[in-house]
């Protein structure tokens, strides 16, 4: 069933989609810029050995600590950063609390430090 109201009986002028057009172009370049900011190159940290990264993880389970992990992405060359607290582990998973819980393999770990400002008591 369509029910079509004749335009004098509307309850407010209504312009239809034109008044969204604004709403839509300056959220959307919003959106493209927060994705270009967050396209930044990652430096690369130097590649740690399992012990070291172990020890960091343990540590930030213990206290909890932020640490940063850096991990290596899809490609060889693609690395990313995460910040959060190690929150439990199963064999070689770890789960990591960020803002949602995160379960990262130990084998993609490529570099695990202190967040900066947190120290170790």
């Amino acid at each position: 069933m369509i029910r079509n109201v004749p335009r004098d009986e509307w309850l407010y002028n209504d312009r239809g989609m034109m008044k969204w057009l604004g709403y839509f172009l300056s959220d959307h370049t919003q959106d493209m810029t927060d994705k270009k900011a967050n396209e930044v190159p990652t430096p690369r940290l130097p590649q740690q050995d399992a012990q070291t990264i172990d020890q960091v993880l343990q540590k930030s389970w213990e206290n909890s600590k932020w640490i940063t992990l850096q991990l290596n992405g899809d490609a060889y060359l693609t690395v990313y950063n995460i910040d959060g607290i190690v929150i439990g582990t199963n064999d070689h998973l770890v789960y990591f609390q960020t803002d949602k819980t995160v379960t990262i393999n130990i084998d993609n770990i490529r570099h695990a430090e202190f967040k900066k400002g947190s120290h170790l008591y």
